[in-house]
């Protein structure tokens, strides 16, 4: 967080909590002074926070594209370097989900709970964190792929949530009184809706749609 804010003009940043303003930051305005020297998005964020509370069957799918800038990252990128272990669950946790012949909404949260279950994600509860996915419809290729993930915080007065807001956004941390708070700030994201056609996205908790 230091060294990419270290990129970012100076009094663009708040110095602690504020309140938002509408259901979303907009950082179209902020200016880097560079872009920095490695790639962090918000995949990579949240399994960095989570990766020793975590565990899959280290089965990915390796015909995923979507996971092709975040897998060169981490082996070209030393701050973001993993072992081999912790590479096989981060792309086991985040691997795209065939659809098939899935059409409704039911359906998709339906196969997104399967391909959970079966690849056997299971997390440390008892840190009182937790992750947070949402998966994009792809009609294209037919799939759900994470398009975007953060970290939820249980405090004693609410949740926290921690994300890396995109690539060449900060990192970000917001206080929720409740899930429901949380889910209507998540889908009022505008990168996450694309082509008519497409169904709506759709939010899991670790390894169960909320």
């Amino acid at each position: 967080m230091d060294d990419f804010n270290s990129y970012v003009k100076d009094g663009q940043l708040s110095n602690g909590f504020k309140k938002m303003d509408g259901d979303l930051v907009d950082y179209s305005t902020l200016e880097l002074k560079d872009m920095p020297s490695y790639y962090v998005n918000c995949r990579l964020t949240s399994f960095m926070i989570m990766k020793n509370a975590l565990t899959t069957n280290c089965k990915p799918d390796d015909s995923d594209t979507y996971l092709m800038l975040d897998l060169d990252a981490i082996d070209t990128d030393k701050p973001i370097s993993m072992t081999d272990q912790e590479k096989l669950n981060y792309t086991t946790l985040f691997n795209w989900i065939p659809l098939d012949d899935a059409k409704t909404l039911e359906q998709h949260e339906e196969k997104i709970e399967t391909a959970l279950k079966d690849r056997d994600i299971k997390i440390d509860e008892s840190k009182g964190l937790s992750i947070i996915n949402i998966y994009v419809h792809s009609t294209f290729d037919n799939v759900r792929f994470v398009g975007h993930t953060g970290v939820l915080i249980d405090t004693n007065d609410g949740l926290l949530f921690v994300e890396k807001y995109g690539p060449d956004t900060p990192f970000q941390a917001t206080k929720f009184h409740n899930r429901e708070e949380l889910k209507k700030y998540l889908l009022a994201r505008p990168d996450l809706y694309g082509e008519k056609d497409e169904v709506a996205p759709i939010i899991t908790e670790n390894n169960k749609v909320i």
